[in-house]
C-alpha cells in the first residue's frame, strides 16, 4: 500500500505570505516524502476563486486533491492539516482515503510548545504582546481562552490573546492592559499566514484596526507581519503530527 500526503490549509490569496508560510511547509513535506506523492488543497472556496482569477492557478479543494492523488495510484492518502484548531474549517476535512492529522493545538504538549518558544514570544524590547487570533463560531473558540490560561500558568502575564471573530475581543484585552503600566505593545498574528486579517484588521492605519485602536489608548504599537508558518518550531510541530500518522499502519512511505 502506497501512501501520499495532501497538505491542506484554509489558504491565502496573498502571494508573499503563501510562499513564506504555506509553501515552505509543503516543500518540507515534499523534501521528506517525495514531491510526486504530495499535493496541496485549500478549504476556502473564496480563496481558491481569488487565486484562480488573479494568478490563473487552480488549487484543489480537499476532495479534488484526494482524487488527484488516488488517480496517481496511491492507496492511502493522509490529509495534513495546517489549521490551528478543530474549528469549522478543520471539520470540513474528510478521511475518505486515509487519516487526517491533528490541528496545531490539540494536546497539552502542543500548548506548551507554543507558550514556551522563546523566539515566538520574544518581546523585542516591548512591554507586552497582543496576539490576534481568528476566532471561531464553533466550540473550538475556547482554544484561545485555553491558550491564554497556559500563558498565565507559564508566568507570561504580559502576553495576551484576542480574536477577530471570536469571544475574546481587542476590547477585552485593552481592559486587561489598563493599570499595568505598559507603554509599548508588540502586535502579532496568531495565524498561520499574515494575510488579510493581519495586514488590514491588525496592522493598517484604518480607524478600526487593532494598531489604531491601541494607539488611541495611548500605547506605542509595533505590528509584526509574520505568520506562524514562518517559524521553524511551527514547521516542526506540523511535521511531527504528520510523521505520527504516516508511520501508522503498514503502508509504504
Amino acid at each position: 500500500m502506497e501512501k501520499a500526503v495532501l497538505v491542506t490549509s484554509f489558504g491565502t490569496s496573498h502571494t508573499d505570505t503563501r510562499e513564506k508560510c504555506l509553501d515552505s511547509i509543503e516543500n518540507k513535506v515534499k523534501s521528506k516524502y517525495g514531491s510526486e506523492r504530495v499535493e496541496r488543497a485549500y478549504t476556502s472556496g473564496i480563496i481558491r476563486q481569488i487565486v484562480a482569477k488573479k494568478e490563473g492557478i487552480h488549487i484543489f479543494d480537499q476532495n479534488e486533491g484526494l482524487e488527484a492523488l488516488k488517480n496517481k495510484g496511491y492507496d492511502e492518502i493522509v490529509t495534513m492539516s495546517l489549521h490551528i484548531l478543530d474549528g469549522i474549517e478543520y471539520s470540513k476535512l474528510n478521511g475518505k482515503y486515509g487519516k487526517i492529522t491533528k490541528p496545531l493545538l490539540a494536546t497539552d504538549e502542543d500548548y506548551k510548545r507554543v507558550v514556551n518558544n522563546e523566539e515566538f514570544n520574544n518581546l523585542d524590547g516591548n512591554d507586552a504582546i497582543v496576539f490576534m487570533g481568528h476566532g471561531s463560531e464553533s466550540a473550538a473558540d475556547s482554544t484561545y481562552q485555553r491558550l491564554q490560561e497556559e500563558y498565565l500558568k507559564a508566568g507570561r502575564d504580559n502576553i495576551f490573546v484576542a480574536t477577530v471573530e471570536g469571544k475574546v475581543t481587542i476590547g477585552d484585552v485593552i481592559e486587561k492592559l489598563k493599570g499595568r503600566g505598559f507603554k509599548k505593545i508588540l502586535l502579532k498574528p496568531f495565524m498561520i499566514v499574515a494575510g488579510d486579517h493581519a495586514k488590514n484588521d491588525m496592522a493598517s492605519d484604518e480607524d478600526d484596526s487593532w494598531k489604531t485602536i491601541l494607539q488611541k489608548e495611548g500605547y506605542e504599537v509595533t505590528p509584526v507581519l509574520k505568520g506562524m508558518g514562518e517559524y521553524e518550531f511551527i514547521h516542526d510541530m506540523f511535521m511531527d503530527k504528520l510523521e505520527e500518522v504516516m508511520f501508522l499502519g503498514k503502508g509504504k512511505i
